[in-house]
């Protein structure tokens, strides 16, 4: 699937109603849009479930607070290796472009991810891109493994 036809799949999903929804798994049991049964089969897939509780005790998605934790968590990792990392980063990044209720919580969200993209491109540690290649792959791969719930 090419990185645009995952865009558009992604704003689709965001548009169907709710008896038609596309679940996008990007990692474990509990990581990605509509995506979440079973137990947590690693930290991350653990702090996947914990923001989905937080949401649902919060009422419904768009819930800063329980985005500002769940990227706290994500950013502080540690994680067992550099592809959790990655996907923990991807994770982090997706959160971040999802609009929250709050203005002051979104803008804080934004403020974080941009602090952090900042430190990584500055320090030599990833290319200015590095951002929107990990975004798409982890929507790319999850979107191969999506389905219709």
């Amino acid at each position: 699937m090419t990185r645009i036809s995952a865009l558009v799949a992604l704003l689709f999903t965001l548009a169907l109603p709710a008896a038609a929804q596309l679940v996008i798994p990007v990692h474990g049991n509990w990581c990605g849009p509509g995506h979440g049964a079973g137990p947590a089969l690693d930290p991350l897939d653990a702090a996947c479930l914990r923001h989905d509780l937080c949401i649902r005790v919060a009422g419904g998605p768009f819930n800063c607070a329980c985005d500002l934790t769940f990227m706290d968590e994500l950013r502080r990792g540690p994680w067992a290796n550099p592809v959790i990392h990655q996907r923990a980063r991807g994770v982090y990044e997706a959160i971040t472009l999802i609009p929250c209720s709050d203005p002051g919580g979104q803008a804080l969200k934004m403020e974080w991810a941009a602090r952090d993209w900042i430190g990584t491109v500055l320090s030599g540690r990833e290319l200015p891109t590095a951002t929107f290649g990990r975004f798409m792959r982890m929507m790319s791969e999850g979107m191969s493994r999506g389905y219709m719930r």
